[in-house]
């Protein structure tokens, strides 16, 4: 059960799915995803128990910290331009082991005790980042040269990277002014020692007060590790192995195996299980295969920040140098056979289904039945198989790879996972690879930014509902609903004015977009954690418990109705999404705030900001992933031939716009990777743009005038660019071109300006004669 909240917002009726199963029987308690890296707990290592990737954007990129969001999948969605990913689902990618946190969904039972928001009563307004401030601009630049410079440049002089960011730009201020919210609700709920055990107060202040005892978290050690590291060298042949491997999972740590309970690409009514390899430590396959002098320096790094951690675990110094070579060749040889990044962004990677029986006939050594009941789940018939060729080599591995490497494999996944809520020894370590290494941050965060992100993970719904009630008025949401209505009518409006598109495509465009579902601000119902239980004394052993808790609810969902009440975003979180499979898009609370969106903007910020945060979620539908879904959500190709290879054609001069951007020297955007973002950012901004003029127009000729001397127009395009603002350093910029499906903060607003003539009309560019202004015969316009 669910606690019920305010009304729906979905705002439009959807077409009825397609159901070969049966859609009767209980409903789903449906388990909410795991979040992407974070900037403190989680960014110094990946998150557990995310492995694959579901057909779904985000508009912030995945080496965010403020974008988190509740499950692994392919990711579509807005990045946000300073932290990190996108929403949206990233295709099957083999990934880190990540502990599966409880914060969307796990099996819910009815709230009944008050929320800590709601005992605390009203607290005072956080104060806001300015929507508009003119001494952020450089007005030393012209505008047609360098628009982004213009917009952003007093902004950017005036903000380096902090030393605990990688990058960080507009996202991070929004996000950390959520973080303090958050941190006052945790401290209050801690502060309650007399709550009632298992009430949201006794929860959120177990779970706090654990992280932040530093002195017991040292005296503890790892023996919240002991059992499992039991269960994994208590293996002694092929079946302990799979033991240790289910228990292992678990706990959220889904290694070799990774294991998503998500909608069917067939059935969309009916939930799935999706079957992927997992467990590489670094971020992408061919960061095991380049051959380049930093990628080999790279790889011997990681080599010995594996051997280093396995050290920590009491392995002596010899033995854990031959053990992380031996564990570096094993996920080499996995890597050599997994999908690349690119190939993770085509969504028919998830529509392989397979009987289980042809599964199990990949991996002679293991009952994968049997793994089934081992996690508590009734073996599927029929499962969604995503890179059959690497699942083939996981097979042979596990074949001829000798046991006592697949037992330091097992035991480097369960440090890893763990390092950041472990003794300070764990925790420096993991951050000098993942954290310094591998995306240039220069220190740790803070201790309760690291306890914070552990608590978001863990409990994020219990935090959202008490972020919700501080931070988002009844007045925001329905302002938000108005945007949202705004831009769905201006998509609606190019798609009919399209001149490229048949009538028949155009009519399934239509029937498309008019079937998209909308959920602002939060859940219409709020999850219940009846049956976790926490202890105030054991931090590493909390998040244990939550990501066990997480995945028995998460996994239960396979072979139920979907559920389409869930989200797969904390409300707190910055960031939004586009879900294919369920043809929705959703904008949690925590983005909805300042600069990006106020009620006290005017409507060229709110739209040039926010809006087009809204429309790039509403253009993913359309892009060249997010067209290949039909109205119902599933996988089906509704466009004529014609219409497609324009499409298509259209498509490719954008990814060739984009391959040309140098993010460092020698160091290209990969404009396939990024071309679903890019269409998105894109058409947002041209259906964003569209709304405001009909808005403004609804206003009257005084919601015209100049403003600080700028146009609405110009205000609209300097508040997208604002939303960009980003400094970041090299380490980020080459882990985002290498493995993000989003370009690098700038180029996502150069990018897009560059081929808009409403863009040169609002600043007065000759078209051709600036850099920030093409040709029309040089633009690259996808919708």
């Amino acid at each position: 059960m669910r606690c019920a909240g305010p009304p729906t917002s979905r705002s439009r009726a959807r077409p009825a799915r397609p159901c070969s199963r049966s859609c009767r029987g209980p409903t789903s308690t449906r388990p909410r995803p795991s979040s992407t890296p974070s900037s403190t707990a989680a960014a110094t290592s990946p998150p557990v128990g995310s492995t694959t990737g579901w057909p779904h954007s985000g508009w912030a990129p995945a080496a965010s910290a403020w974008s988190r969001r509740r499950s692994p999948r392919p990711a579509w969605c807005w990045r946000a331009p300073s932290v990190g990913a996108c929403a949206r689902p990233r295709t099957a990618r083999p990934a880190a082991p990540k502990i599966r946190s409880p914060m969307r969904s796990l099996p819910s039972l009815l709230i009944t005790l008050p929320l800590v928001a709601g005992c605390a009563g009203p607290r005072p307004a956080e104060p806001a980042t300015p929507a508009w401030d003119p001494a952020d601009m450089d007005l030393s630049v012209d505008p047609g040269q360098d628009f982004y410079r213009y917009a952003n440049g007093g902004w950017l002089d005036r903000h380096p990277v902090p030393a605990e960011y990688g990058a960080y730009g507009a996202g991070h201020e929004i996000h950390e002014r959520n973080q303090r919210i958050l941190r006052s609700i945790l401290e209050e709920a801690a502060a309650r020692t007399d709550a009632p055990p298992g009430s949201p107060d006794r929860l959120l202040g177990d779970f706090w007060a654990s992280g932040m005892d530093e002195a017991g978290i040292e005296a503890r050690g790892v023996e919240p590790l002991r059992p499992l590291l039991a269960r994994i060298d208590a293996a002694g042949d092929a079946a302990g192995l799979q033991e240790a491997v289910a228990a292992l999972a678990r706990h959220g740590i889904l290694a070799p195996i990774g294991i998503e309970a998500e909608a069917d690409t067939r059935d969309s009514s009916m939930m799935s299980a999706y079957l992927s390899v997992a467990g590489l430590g670094l971020p992408e396959k061919d960061y095991y295969l380049r051959q380049d002098e930093e990628s080999v320096a790279l790889r011997d790094h990681y080599r010995r920040h594996v051997g280093r951690m396995l050290e920590l675990l009491g392995a002596p110094a010899a033995e854990a140098a031959a053990q992380a070579e031996a564990i570096l060749a094993l996920e080499t040889r996995l890597a050599e056979k997994s999908l690349g990044a690119v190939e993770m962004r085509d969504p028919a990677v998830l529509d392989d289904v397979r009987p289980l029986a042809e599964i199990d006939a990949l991996l002679p050594t293991f009952d994968l039945a049997g793994w089934f009941r081992a996690l508590g789940l009734e073996p599927p018939a029929t499962i969604h198989l995503v890179g059959p060729e690497s699942f083939a080599e996981l097979g042979a591995a596990l074949t001829d790879v000798p046991l006592a490497t697949w037992r330091a494999w097992l035991r480097w996944q369960l440090v890893h996972a763990l390092a950041p809520y472990l003794p300070a020894a764990y925790v420096d370590e993991n951050f000098a690879f993942f954290g310094r290494e591998l995306s240039g941050r220069r220190e740790l965060p803070p201790r309760w930014k690291r306890v914070l992100a552990a608590a978001d993970d863990s409990l994020g719904e219990l935090l959202g509902r008490a972020y919700v009630e501080r931070a988002f008025s009844p007045r925001a949401k329905k302002l938000a609903q108005s945007m949202v209505a705004d831009l769905l009518w201006a998509m609606e409006q190019r798609l009919r004015a399209s001149d490229w598109m048949s009538e028949a495509t155009r009519e399934q465009a239509l029937a498309k977009l008019a079937a998209f579902g909308t959920k602002i601000g939060y859940p219409d119902e709020w999850r219940n954690y009846d049956g976790l239980e926490l202890d105030r004394s054991s931090f590493a052993g909390n998040v244990l418990r939550a990501a066990a808790f997480d995945t028995a609810w998460r996994l239960g969902r396979i072979g139920r109705p979907v559920d389409e009440d869930e989200w797969s975003m904390n409300p707190q979180v910055v960031n939004a999404y586009y879900h294919p499979i369920h043809n929705e898009i959703v904008f949690p609370a925590g983005i909805l705030q300042p600069p990006f969106f106020s009620e006290h903007n005017d409507p060229a910020l709110n739209y040039g900001s926010m809006g087009a945060i809204i429309g790039h979620e509403i253009t993913h539908g359309f892009d060249d992933s997010g067209a290949q879904f039909d109205a119902a959500g599933l996988l089906r190709n509704w466009w004529q031939p014609a219409d497609l290879e324009e499409f298509q054609r259209r498509a490719d001069r954008l990814a060739a716009q984009y391959d040309a951007f140098e993010a460092l020297p020698g160091l290209h955007v990969n404009g396939r990777l990024t071309l679903g973002e890019n269409i998105a950012d894109q058409g947002g901004l041209l259906i964003a743009y569209a709304a405001l003029e009909k808005r403004l127009d609804e206003l009257g000729p005084d919601a015209r005038r100049p403003i600080d001397g700028f146009t609405p127009e110009q205000r609209f395009f300097l508040a997208f660019a604002r939303s960009w603002r980003q400094n970041a350093r090299e380490e980020y910029l080459k882990l985002i071109v290498q493995t993000d499906a989003h370009a690098p903060a700038r180029f996502r607003c150069l990018g897009v300006v560059r081929n808009l003539p409403e863009f040169a009309a609002a600043f007065g560019l000759e078209p051709g004669s600036v850099p920030m202004s093409l040709a029309p015969e040089e633009r690259a316009l996808v919708w």
